[in-house]
């Protein structure tokens, strides 16, 4: 792949280059021989790292041989060598595809063979590191011949073919950068969550229920993004309803000894234990253990347009991007999340929805 193979022996045009080896690189990652060099290039989406390595010959032409590792999410531009490549798998995981293909799921110990001239991209999955050595033979036409990036349709397609759902990557993706204020990206997110099929009230709801974790600020103003969104999809065309999907919901018991008994039966039935009494923080101050039952889980979860399980990976993505001090909290609702049906694979990638 072009990466190592025109570090080799020239230099590559346009390319930023570090001389930092470790740095960020996770010290359980397998990388066997050393990460090499970081590079940040145009035929590059996020960063990766270089280690060049030797070169075979043989009578026609030098093979370049190269270790790469690629950060999450992180992934080539659409290419192809004139001489074909292969790719072994150390360690990782990855996805790779060929031009009118799938999406591949590579792990380590897989390997894959990539023909002459065809156009194919590969790099590392949404939640882990990918770490692959490249053999990529010299041709007079060039060893690499660049292509476009890989949009974020054709990348994300890799999550389904690991068994992810990517309901519950929209949703969090929403939820995180609500959390996060980051609006530029914010609009951008909801945009791609309409379409790929998210309802606006799917959205608008799921926007209600982080305020709870991430307070009423960051709600509010997810709200009036998700309003302004909705709006340029008007003016380009795409009619969308303001108050689009108005379900029918259930009204929580209005008296307050029934609220509460209402929301510790939903704390129950999402986690599964008795609640016979308060927590120790809800002994110190009962009024939050009020607000926690008659509201949270009483008024907010009594809205059916978010099932139990579309709540967790709302919460876990709030809670995975407000970062330290809440991890106690992270390891709850990670662990009720996984109780409402919530796979690992997809509690890795809410994690990192951020």
């Amino acid at each position: 792949m072009h990466y190592f193979l025109r570090l080799l022996f020239l230099p590559l045009v346009g390319v930023c280059l570090s001389s930092i080896t470790s740095q960020g690189i996770p010290d359980s990652l397998n990388v066997i021989f050393g990460p090499g060099q970081r590079i940040e290039s145009p035929n590059f989406t996020g960063p990766v790292w270089v280690e060049r390595m030797l070169v075979i010959e043989d009578d026609e032409q030098p093979v370049p041989i190269g270790n790469v590792t690629f950060p999450p999410e992180s992934r080539s531009n659409w290419h192809h060598h004139a001489a074909g490549q292969t790719l072994l798998v150390l360690d990782g995981v990855g996805y790779y595809q060929e031009a009118g293909e799938t999406v591949q799921v590579l792990r380590k110990g897989d390997k894959v063979q990539c023909p002459p001239g065809v156009e194919h991209w590969h790099g590392a999955a949404n939640d882990h590191w990918f770490v692959q050595l490249a053999l990529t033979k010299e041709h007079p036409a060039g060893r690499v011949i660049w292509g476009k990036p890989v949009t974020d349709e054709q990348y994300h397609a890799g999550l389904k073919a690991e068994g992810k759902s990517l309901r519950y990557y929209h949703l969090s993706r929403v939820a995180a950068l609500t959390t996060s204020g980051e609006l530029e990206k914010l609009q951008i997110a909801l945009d791609a969550s309409l379409n790929f099929g998210l309802k606006v009230e799917e959205l608008r709801e799921a926007i209600v229920h982080l305020y709870a974790y991430a307070g009423f600020p960051r709600s509010i103003q997810g709200l009036k993004m998700l309003m302004a969104t909705i709006e340029t999809r008007r003016e380009r065309g795409i009619a969308v309803d303001f108050m689009a999907g108005k379900v029918a919901v259930p009204m929580a018991p209005q008296d307050n000894a029934s609220r509460y008994e209402q929301g510790l039966k939903n704390l129950e039935q999402l986690t599964g234990r008795n609640w016979a009494e308060p927590a120790d923080y809800g002994k110190f101050a009962p009024r939050i253990d009020t607000f926690l039952k008659e509201h949270l889980f009483a008024d907010v979860f009594e809205d059916v347009t978010l099932s139990y399980a579309d709540r967790e990976v709302v919460t876990v993505a709030v809670l995975a991007t407000l970062g330290e001090g809440v991890e106690p909290m992270l390891r709850g609702h990670s662990m009720i999340a996984r109780r409402q049906g919530v796979s690992a694979a997809d509690l890795r990638m809410i994690m990192r929805a951020h």
